[in-house]
């Protein structure tokens, strides 16, 4: 008879519980993307889908030892998790950096243009501090949908956004409530880098 994990760590001795417990975030913490990838139950075509580029982009990124940060804080992000690096000392002690440029913790207003061959592209730039613009590769019509989905706005608001951008080049989009303005995590979230990240 098959018995439930559930009964068995509640029989097993506390230490021997709390150092599985260390085990398995210690094997976590070695996974290559992915091995990540992998434990989280995705395949490539599943992350080439969340963040809105080609299975082969994904392959690459996977097996790459040297990338910009955006890239792989995007990676991480879209498996459900938040990129935090770490500075460890041999005398002891880790210092988490969080601060990678003037963008990150400000505030950005969101522009939506259209590009040459029914493309278009997100921007999102500054509001009322120094940074760097932010903006996604320019898509198809479906990659906006899936970048302002992304921003969090409602089905209403995005096809209004389309239907504006019939009368003009480039439309400024709202956040919730009406509210004009995005942080870095929900921008990540739909596929902003810095302008000139690759």
């Amino acid at each position: 008879m098959a018995r439930n994990y559930k009964e068995l760590q509640a029989k097993m001795n506390p230490a021997d519980v709390a150092e599985n417990r260390q085990r398995v975030r210690e094997e976590l913490q070695r996974m290559a993307l992915d091995e990540l990838r992998n434990a989280k139950q995705l395949t490539q075509a599943d992350m080439a889908e969340l963040l809105n580029v080609p299975q082969s982009s994904i392959s690459r990124i996977e097996q790459r030892t040297d990338m910009y940060l955006s890239t792989l804080r995007n990676y991480v992000h879209a498996i459900g998790g938040v990129l935090q690096i770490q500075a460890v000392f041999p005398a002891g002690g880790a210092i988490i950096i969080n601060r990678f440029g003037d963008y990150e913790d400000q505030p950005y207003v969101v522009v939506i243009r259209i590009e040459k061959n029914d493309a278009f592209q997100l921007q999102a730039r500054p509001f009322h501090h120094q940074g760097d613009t932010l903006s996604t590769r320019p898509v198809k019509w479906s990659g906006v949908v899936k970048a302002m989905k992304a921003l969090h706005l409602a089905e209403p608001q995005i096809s209004t956004i389309r239907k504006s951008l019939q009368q003009t080049q480039e439309v400024e989009i709202s956040g919730r409530a009406g509210q004009k303005i995005f942080q870095i995590p929900d921008l990540v979230a739909a596929g902003f880098e810095p302008v000139g990240a690759a």
